[in-house]
């Protein structure tokens, strides 16, 4: 266990290297100068800068260096826990970060969880009622939640409800009202794949020898369903859930940044635009690490889960 669990620790640190070397020399090839943005606003409305301004800024930021001594200094403060400071708002990435990681969990954990009750039984249900009305019906509000980008459902979300009903003010005040609005998309994209996933699992394993076996035998189908194929689907379902978990914990961009919701979403939209290099890649850091996080969970439920994974390699099982 020991011996995992460090192996577990520099094969992240080495993808997380590789993650901000890559994101990093990115931002460098990207076009625009974020000296000259930060100096002219960030929309080119302030006149003309003189071209001594935007070396001084340049020189002030680091940004006169060389790309891999640039990079070096970067990597040595952040191996400390110093990923730099905003060139907006001049505050530390790490105090922007946390200060908005707690909407985006909030967003994140309400959206799984109602994807899970949403998801599960509907796609059981479905599999069992394969192509009766039921299938038909959720299939086809599938397909709509899959085929709708979600900005068009987020667009038609505030227009119906904030311009005509008003029933929630268009700029989010963090209410509980303005959550339930980028919650309910978030799930209704998540549900409208999950659904079929789940629905797909079940199905495979009601197709398999040991339900055919049970159903000869006379074992009651509730008692196949919940005691054998439930039991089997876990495994599959739960690697969804982590993938589900990571892509909201992330940040929906789009979502957070049509409903006006403070997570890290809106916050990497608005870095982008500004050129902010240190708060872009504190975000790029953070979604990777988050990933793998969520992936090291995500594996250690499955020896939880099933006996059979905590065996080793080479023991044949009876």
């Amino acid at each position: 266990m020991v011996k995992k669990i460090i192996l577990s620790i520099v094969n992240v640190a080495v993808v997380l290297i590789g993650i901000s070397f890559l994101s990093f020399a990115l931002l460098h090839l990207a076009p625009g100068n974020p000296a000259e943005k930060y100096l002219t606003g960030g929309d080119g409305m302030t006149g003309t800068i003189s071209q001594e301004a935007i070396q001084a800024q340049e020189e002030k930021w680091g940004l006169d260096k060389p790309f891999f001594v640039q990079y070096l200094v970067w990597l040595g403060n952040a191996c400390q826990g110093d990923l730099g400071n905003s060139y907006s708002s001049s505050r530390p990435v790490v105090t922007e970060l946390l200060d908005k990681i707690g909407p985006t969990m909030i967003l994140s954990v309400a959206a799984l969880f109602v994807t899970l009750l949403i998801s599960i039984p509907l796609g059981v249900l479905c599999a069992l009622y394969k192509d009766r009305l039921l299938d038909n019906i959720v299939r086809g509000f599938s397909f709509c939640g899959i085929s709708l980008p979600s900005f068009l459902t987020s667009l038609l979300a505030l227009y119906i409800f904030a311009v005509q009903l008003k029933w929630i003010p268009i700029v989010s005040n963090g209410s509980f009202v303005n959550l339930l609005f980028p919650m309910a998309v978030l799930a209704f994209q998540c549900s409208a794949k999950f659904v079929r996933q789940v629905r797909a699992v079940v199905l495979e394993q009601m197709g398999q020898e040991y339900v055919r076996g049970a159903v000869a035998r006379g074992v009651k189908k509730s008692r196949i369903l919940f005691t054998h194929i439930l039991r089997n689907v876990w495994l599959p379902i739960i690697t969804w859930v982590g993938i589900y978990f990571g892509v909201l914990l992330g940040g929906a961009s789009i979502v957070e940044t049509i409903f006006s919701w403070q997570g890290i979403g809106q916050l990497a939209v608005e870095s982008v635009n500004r050129q902010d290099y240190p708060m872009i890649q504190g975000i790029v850091l953070w979604m990777a690490l988050l990933y793998l996080i969520v992936n090291f969970l995500v594996d250690l439920s499955y020896s939880l889960l099933d006996p059979r994974v905590r065996l080793r390699k080479g023991v044949r099982l009876q």
